[in-house]
């Protein structure tokens, strides 16, 4: 991997530094003497030099940084790498880069030079200590775009930035960056190049982590200026997120071709979605070391920082800043408020990214457009039959080239999501079909089926689903049999009343279609089994889930909802067996069962007093949960409450709070108000409140939760009943009996029981 270099100049914080066992003929160590230098200590040693602190004696006494070849390292290639560094700072007169004071050789014929030594701490680390701005680093960036700048206009690429080769040090009350070494320049002069070349052929120049994708494939003659565009741009990342694009540990394990295959073709996450995938914990300190809290730092970074970072890294160099000054131009338009340059790629070449990101994903998050297309193709058969089928495909064609991929072009503000295709398509689906409504029906079908199980928004899936019900009732004149799809919306909406009567008759007309497959009931049997767990009907739910199972040989998903039926009924043990086979069992496509085991476990565990088991367990599932799955997706939330529960009952009230406050907030406008799990944090943050002695905050969640299960469950279902119990413990522990008593005497009427 080429030379790993540890010669910081001036990093150090003081003036000492551990002597390392370079030696040999010719060693001038600390104490010594090189020309009218007296060697004090040393800095850091790299793969070819070391770099020592020292006086200059004579009419001039100052401390200086003197760097001089390695004794056994002064090969014809190591002098001749040596010198052109030599020669490429002797080029260079810039405040922002350590100046060249002097240079000779010892008299062993050692080549050495004199530069400034620049006593400080690496910008990252300067950084983090001062508590600097967001728009204090990028001012400190400017400063290093500007020396950058200059390096390239004197035939010089740097080939090694990053934050231990950049020195803040502090002048008077100013903060000054200072980039210290060129060990790996390259240069772009014919008199330089011909010295450095030679050297470079089949070595890895430079530190991976900081290295762009053509410096990685290491062609030397193909590198030029962009290369040092891409360094700093993960330099700028650094500053903003606290980390790397590229975990440095998983970056370097796997080898070299692992090091070059994760340069040139994995994707950096944006530094926005880099900080939503923290933990609290690291989210708060990042936020603290710049001087501003994590919801405002996500908003801070979102929009223009993403893609001025974004584009400077961009692997296709032609799509990178041209210039160093392009860069820092960029930057300064987004600290005046000005529109930068670097906004989102355009819709084709985001489409194109998405596609080959997410080709791998379930039910058209990743092929979405395939899949839509395909889907209404198919509906659209079935619906209307193959021959009229045919004459409607050019006009559903056009209406996915007019309606849905052009318009797409003009999404500009943001990176291209899934829902932006699904949103274009059903802006401009009213009255496309007006003529035609059945072919309406069976793409809204499509649409429903890819927002319900695809991209996980139910309220837009039961927007398509019903519309595409009504429409085929009214071209039929009769209540058409429900769709699986229409079903599982009734279901996941909280609707369980109309999933269950829905489930019933699409089982029972399935039953009697001639040459129907019955093996294939299990899964809407299953799906009408989840219901009634929904329900508190857990015996019911338990029979019907053996039942099934007993008539297929399906397993996996469906063995964590009957754990969840043992697990209401307090059969442990029987529970506590699918829990723990189902952790092992993953999805070819997307492993959420085994997430959901894992939290399904963890429940049990905190029914059962074990808090630390349960705790690693939902420690898992919610950071996975929001990789994964994304921070708003409906398992991802079942996690983060779960993990919200767990903190109340081990007493650390303001990491609970926290975490109960974002899965309330996130379901509601997920799922919404009177769902049944917005309900249930409802219920489980009142809790936190009363435990707190936050009475009045707690009554108000826990006569909204009670009111609310009323109506969605019922007032004998379990849930109802636990919300009950909390507000009557509530008005005892908040002193008000009389209230204890009329709510556990005869419950007051609410919204919820006057109809």
């Amino acid at each position: 991997m080429g030379e790993t270099k540890q010669e910081n100049v001036g990093n150090s914080g003081h003036d000492e530094a551990v002597p390392t066992a370079s030696t040999g003929a010719g060693h001038v160590g600390p104490g010594g003497q090189i020309g009218q230098y007296k060697l004090l200590s040393i800095l850091g040693e790299g793969g070819y030099g070391i770099v020592y602190l020292a006086e200059q004696q004579g009419l001039v006494k100052r401390r200086v940084a003197l760097k001089v070849v390695k004794p056994g390292m002064d090969t014809k290639q190591v002098i001749a790498r040596f010198e052109a560094e030599r020669h490429a700072l002797a080029l260079l007169d810039h405040p922002n880069i350590a100046q060249v004071y002097d240079a000779g050789t010892t008299e062993a014929g050692r080549p050495y030079f004199v530069m400034e030594y620049v006593k400080g701490v690496p910008i990252t680390e300067h950084c983090d200590r001062c508590k600097s701005s967001i728009e204090h680093r990028l001012q400190l960036f400017l400063h290093l775009c500007e020396a950058v700048q200059h390096a390239h206009q004197k035939g010089i690429i740097h080939r090694d930035i990053k934050p231990s080769n950049i020195i803040v040090a502090i002048e008077g009350n100013t903060a000054v960056p200072k980039i210290i070494d060129f060990g790996v320049a390259k240069a772009l002069s014919p008199f330089l190049t011909e010295r450095t070349l030679v050297t470079e052929h089949g070595q890895m120049l430079g530190t991976p982590e900081y290295m762009s994708p053509e410096q990685a494939e290491m062609t030397a003659q193909d590198v030029d200026t962009r290369s040092d565009i891409y360094s700093l741009g993960v330099l700028l990342y650094e500053l903003l997120t606290g980390a790397l694009p590229f975990d440095p540990k998983e970056l370097r394990e796997g080898g070299l071709e692992h090091i070059r295959h994760v340069i040139c073709e994995q994707e950096p996450k944006t530094p926005s979605t880099r900080l939503s995938r923290l933990s609290r914990e690291e989210s708060a300190k990042l936020a603290q070391h710049r001087h501003i809290d994590p919801a405002a730092l996500k908003r801070r970074l979102r929009g223009d920082l993403d893609w001025i970072t974004l584009k400077a890294m961009e692997k296709d160099r032609t799509r990178r800043y041209a210039s160093v000054g392009e860069f820092a131009a960029d930057i300064t338009r987004h600290l005046n408020n000005e529109p930068v340059q670097a906004g989102p790629p355009s819709a084709l070449y985001r489409a194109r990214k998405f596609m080959r990101r997410n080709r791998v994903l379930v039910g058209g998050v990743g092929a979405v457009l395939v899949v839509l297309i395909a889907g209404i193709v198919v509906s659209t058969i079935l619906a209307i039959g193959q021959v009229r089928a045919r004459a409607k495909a050019e006009a559903i064609a056009d209406y996915l080239r007019k309606d849905v991929l052009e318009p797409m072009l003009y999404i500009r503000n943001r990176p291209l999501r899934a829902s932006d295709i699904l949103d274009v398509a059903t802006q401009n689906l009213e009255g496309k079909f007006k003529n035609d409504p059945l072919t309406e029906a069976s793409i809204r079908e499509t649409l429903g089926s890819i927002c319900l199980w695809g991209i996980h928004d139910y309220k837009a899936a039961e927007l398509h689903l019903e519309r595409a019900r009504r429409i085929r009732n009214e071209q039929r004149g009769t209540e058409t049999t429900p769709t699986n799809a229409l079903c599982t919306m009734y279901y996941l909406r909280g609707r369980y009343k109309e999933a269950e009567s829905a489930y019933e008759r699409f089982i029972l007309e399935y039953m009697h279609r001639p040459g129907a497959d019955q093996k294939w009931l299990f899964w809407p049997r299953s799906n009408l089994a989840c219901v009634y767990l929904a329900q508190g009907r857990y015996e019911e739910a338990k029979d019907l889930f053996v039942e099934a199972k007993q008539d297929s040989s399906v397993k996996g998903p469906y063995d964590f909802e009957l754990a969840e039926v043992y697990r209401a009924l307090n059969e442990d043990e029987k529970a506590e067996q699918l829990y723990e086979a189902g952790m092992s069992w993953r999805s070819p496509k997307d492993g959420f069962p085994n997430l959901l085991f894992m939290w399904g476990l963890a429940n049990l565990r905190i029914t059962q007093g074990r808090l630390e088991d349960a705790n690693d367990l939902l420690v898992s599932a919610s950071e996975t949960g929001r990789k994964q799955l994304g921070e708003d997706h409906p398992h991802t939330l079942k996690f983060i409450n779960s993990l919200g529960v767990l903190r109340t009952k081990q007493k650390q009230y303001e990491e609970a709070a926290g975490l109960l406050r974002e899965a309330l907030e996130r379901r509601r406008l997920k799922l919404d108000d009177d769902h049944p799990d917005t309900l249930e944090t409802k219920n489980d943050l009142a809790v936190l409140y009363k435990e707190q002695a936050r009475y009045k905050e707690a009554e108000k969640l826990l006569l909204e939760a009670v009111e609310g299960r009323r109506l969605k469950l019922g007032d004998k279902h379990p849930h109802t009943q636990q919300s009950l119990k909390n507000l009557i413990d509530l008005y005892e522990a908040w002193g008000k009996p009389e209230k204890a008593n009329q709510w556990r005497a005869k419950p007051p009427q609410t919204e919820a029981t006057r109809e």
